[in-house]
């Protein structure tokens, strides 16, 4: 069966060029993208109450400064009760990518749940490099 990841960017071109990034990979990967925190906060609300575990990600990746709901309001509400209590939820990796994070900030994700905080790479063989590692580390 084939891991999926989400991933939650506000960012088409971002979206886009990860898609481009993730499909050609060796590795054969599921990937979803959500453009708000919202959406795929109710997203994971639906599948927590369905008894179907398979449908859940084996990763996400979240921006961190996005409109509405930034990432870490997103990870403070994974991460806390109801949807952590839920067993797929509560051991879901999550790693924070934002190509501008301060220390605070950084900190900031890790109190709230985050299990990486990443500076996204300008170059795109850079990017093509991390987000295959993190792939590899999170979801083999």
């Amino acid at each position: 069966m084939d891991r999926e990841l989400y991933i939650v960017d506000d960012s088409p071109d971002h979206q886009f060029l990860l898609y481009k990034l993730i499909k050609g990979m060796e590795m054969p990967y599921l990937v979803k993208f959500f453009e708000n925190g919202r959406s795929l906060h109710k997203h994971l609300q639906q599948l927590s109450r369905s008894e179907d575990h398979a449908r859940f990600p084996d990763l996400l990746v979240l921006d961190l400064n996005m409109p509405a709901m930034n990432g870490i309001e997103l990870l403070r509400l994974l991460r806390q009760p109801p949807l952590a209590s839920h067993p797929r939820i509560s051991t879901l990796p999550i790693v924070v990518m934002s190509n501008d994070i301060s220390p605070t900030q950084m900190h900031q994700c890790y109190q709230a749940g985050a299990n990486a905080v990443i500076v996204k790479p300008l170059s795109v063989t850079v990017m093509k490099n991390t987000i295959q590692s993190i792939c590899k580390f999170w979801m083999n």
